[in-house]
Formats: C-alpha cells, structure tokens, sequence
C-alpha cells in the first residue's frame, strides 16, 4: 500500500471519528428538552386539577352549610344573608334592597316566605308559616324561591320548617312540592284547553259597553278557523270567561250562549 493511500484513509478515519462524537450533545439536548416540557405539563395539570377540586370541595361546603334561626338573624349589617322556603341567599351584593335602609330590609336576616306572597311586611306576614295558603300561593312563593336562585349565591339551609337538622327537607318542604306539582298540571291541562279552546279578544267602552269576538288569532293561538264565543264557566279559577268554539262544540253543555248575541256570530255585545 502506498504511502499516499495510508495518508487518506487515516483522514477519513480521523473525519469519522472527530464527526460521530458531535451528534450525541444534540440528541442529548432534545432529550433534556422533551423532559423539561414534560415536566412542566404535569405540574400545570396537577395545579388546575387541585383548584378545581378546591373550588368543587368549597362550594359543597357552602352548599351544605346550616343556620339556626338565631345565627340567620346575624347577617343584617355587613355581611346580609336571608330565607325563602328555608334556602339561604347571600344578598350582600344588593345593599340598597337589603340593608337597614333599602326597601326589603324586613327580609334580611329571617325566612319572610309568607310576605312573598302577600306582599305586606307585618310580623302576620314576615313568618315562613304558609299555612292556610293555596295551591296556587304556594306556588307563587316557590317561583320567588327559583327567582332568588338565579340571582344571588345559595349558601346553605335554615334547620327549622322546611329543612331537619341533617338538612333534609322536611313534610312540611315536601308538602310545598305537591302544590308546585298540582299547579304545574293545571297549566298544562288550561294550555292544552286553551289550544283547542282558545280565549276570546275582550274589549270595553264607556259608549258602546263589552265587546267579545273571535279571530284566528285571539287568545295567541294561531290556527285556520275563526270560531263562535261561548260563556264557560272555570269551575278551578270559580269564573266565568269567554272562549272561541267550533261548529262541532256548540252542543257541547259547557259552552254557552251569550244573550241577544247570534249563535253563528263571531262577536257579541254584552250589556254592563
């Protein structure tokens, strides 16, 4: 072997050899860097998994949380807390309602169901005692009860009428839910008569007196036929009304005429 060819592969060896050693700093750098990113990943992971837990575990404790009466009675000045059908409502972020000057004070610091209701603030009214009361006004206060739920935080219960002392709703809570229940049935069973039966148009002058007619509109319900206004009497509201029937309806007993008024018009005037 020539010299010359020793002299060449001894440059190629010692090309090899000095270019191998370059590529393992980078791979080695690529490396610390996935670790790193990997790292960093899981530890941001961990930190918003732990705040939502922490979150989750706070609000079930502020859900959870009990008042006696007497506790409830201390939330009237900076901090303002109050009951409806024993769910208590931090309404501190309304002091010009809440606080000792605003406009519902009388509500702040007890559960005032009843006053919900009736709208007066006597000591008669401002109790959570709604016996007495109708389907319909019990009804009324638990709409308050959703209204409130929509508006201002729920912080916990108050132990007394409505919810035991693990509370849990009591009879008398349950009792508040049969009436919403009855109430929502007959509003489903009055919208499904009113499809088919829909309420008159209803108008009264000094000059000419009432005036009921029928449209295929009247009473919101949009259909393609006119109808005849007949007197029926709500035997659950203890009123008489004015509806709109068919040709097919008018030998049904409920629906009677309106005096001095055709049977085939579809208006009629009714003296005062």
């Amino acid at each position: 072997m020539s010299t010359t060819n020793k002299t060449n592969k001894g440059q190629k060896r010692s090309v090899n050899q000095s270019s191998s050693p370059a590529t393992t700093p980078s791979l080695l750098s690529n490396y610390k860097f996935w670790l790193a990113s990997c790292l960093i990943i899981v530890v941001i992971s961990f930190a918003i998994q732990r705040q939502t837990i922490d979150k989750t575990n706070k609000t079930a404790t502020e859900k959870e949380r009990l008042f006696t009466s007497d506790e409830l009675r201390t939330y009237t000045k900076d901090e303002l807390y109050l009951a409806i059908l024993g769910h208590v409502f931090n309404v501190s972020s309304a002091p010009r309602f809440y606080s000792s000057t605003g406009g519902y004070k009388f509500y702040t610091g007890r559960d005032a169901s009843r006053s919900f209701h009736t709208g007066k603030s006597t000591e008669e009214d401002l109790t959570d005692d709604l016996t007495g009361l109708n389907d319909e006004a019990v009804a009324s206060v638990y709409d308050w009860l959703a209204f409130y739920q929509k508006q201002y935080p729920q912080i916990g219960k108050l132990i007394g009428r409505y919810f035991d002392a693990n509370g849990a709703p009591t009879k008398h809570f349950q009792n508040v839910l049969v009436s919403v229940d009855h109430m929502k049935k007959k509003e489903e069973e009055k919208a499904t008569f009113e499809q088919k039966w829909p309420p008159c148009n209803s108008e009264w002058s000094h000059d000419t007196g009432r005036r009921v007619w029928c449209t295929d509109k009247s009473g919101g319900v949009q259909r393609t036929w006119i109808g005849f206004p007949r007197r029926y009497f709500d035997s659950s509201l203890k009123t008489e009304r004015c509806v709109c029937v068919q040709n097919s309806d008018k030998q049904d007993g409920r629906f009677k005429e309106y005096d001095n008024c055709l049977s085939t018009s579809n208006e009629c005037r009714l003296p005062d």
